[in-house]
């Protein structure tokens, strides 16, 4: 199995179709086939031809960002942004953006104060929004030979990192700070509370353990591990709920098969919060108003997307929506809105045609 920032690899190639682009089905709503009532409402499909969507931020009712890629009608590929202003969701022209493929990874701790990463062919790239335009920033230097392309970006008020497999680099004064992590460690996602209170995650490997879950918490001043259980966990992603709650998805390898997994700190332990197996691969993890919420990777790719809400005590597998005629593929970011109770959600799914299975972005909001 591979897992996290390594795993994005195998989600991007497999939600990019070959083919010429089609028009999606309108997006009405389809009724889930596992008797989970839809409480989900499509907001934005069929517009991103053969295109996913994988990162989202929310710093208000009236302002997200999604971001990913794209195909044109001649079959060129394309960096997306996507704004919300409180009423529908735009494409963000390209011009007005740095000359990237794939735009990856959006945070944002307003909305006059927007990250995204991304790349090209050539090299990767990091652009801020300061509410009136867009300018491409220096990337940080990192250690040679390091991976780049799968990296991820976290932004709260007065701190700003950008996470790749082996380092994490943290702005300061204009510039980035970059740390480089301990041999065997691959970080699959960053998480930020506060300038002060910042989270990664991913795996470990030893000669003597294996593969091992890994975290660590910046206190201000530097990353110190945080120890968790030796359970062979393929952490996929962190969100830092507050200073004493953190939860990590992942999976845990049985057999030929796997357990999905949420693991929660209270500040002292970690506690490996029961629930349901429904054959997904856990992927995105964020809550609002004490809600926990999961998005899985669905088996057999029939139906709507899932997702799990863990109230506190007890899970209930939720039915997302897809355009009629439209089967699901990945949900792959969650993004509390701040200032309600409810979150977006993003991500893909495919329209078959026949002959060929195209994919497109997906937007979608709970309640």
């Amino acid at each position: 199995m591979l897992y996290g920032l390594a795993a994005a690899t195998m989600i991007v190639g497999l939600t990019t179709a070959v083919g010429p682009a089609q028009a999606a089905p309108a997006p009405q709503a389809a009724v889930a086939s596992s008797g989970a009532p839809p409480q989900w409402k499509i907001f934005y499909a069929g517009r991103l031809t053969e295109g996913y969507l994988h990162s989202v931020a929310a710093p208000s009712p009236s302002s997200a960002w999604a971001v990913g890629q794209y195909q044109d009608e001649d079959g060129h590929g394309h960096a997306a942004v996507l704004r919300w202003n409180g009423r529908d969701w735009s494409l963000v022209p390209p011009p007005s953006l740095p000359d990237m493929k794939y735009w990856y990874s959006v945070s944002a701790s307003s909305a006059h104060d927007v990250w995204i990463y991304g790349w090209n062919e050539e090299r990767a790239g990091v652009a801020h929004f300061d509410g009136t335009k867009w300018r491409e920033v220096a990337f940080p230097d990192f250690p040679e030979g390091a991976p780049v392309s799968y990296a991820e970006i976290a932004s709260v008020r007065g701190g700003t990192w950008l996470a790749g497999e082996t380092w994490v680099s943290r702005r300061v004064h204009g510039g980035w700070e970059t740390t480089t992590l301990p041999e065997g460690v691959r970080i699959s996602s960053i998480d930020a509370r506060s300038a002060t209170d910042a989270w990664i995650a991913g795996t470990v490997y030893s000669a003597e353990e294996g593969l091992q879950p890994y975290t660590a918490r910046w206190n201000g001043h530097a990353w110190k591990p945080v120890e968790m259980p030796a359970d062979d966990l393929g952490v996929n992603d962190v969100w830092v709920q507050s200073g004493k709650s953190v939860w990590v998805t992942g999976l845990i390898p049985v057999g030929e098969g796997w357990t999905p997994t949420v693991l929660h700190w209270n500040g002292k332990s970690w506690k490996n919060v029961r629930m349901p197996d429904e054959g997904q691969w856990p992927l995105a993890i964020s809550g609002n108003r004490g809600e926990v919420w999961v998005t899985g990777d669905p088996a057999g790719f029939a139906g709507p997307p899932l997702y799990w809400r863990f109230d506190g005590v007890t899970w209930k597998t939720v039915a997302g929506r897809l355009p009629t005629g439209g089967r699901a593929e990945t949900v792959t970011g969650l993004a509390p809105i701040k200032g309600t109770s409810r979150l977006w959600a993003v991500g893909s799914y495919i329209v078959d045609d026949g002959e060929v299975a195209h994919s497109f972005g997906l937007v979608q909001r709970d309640r």
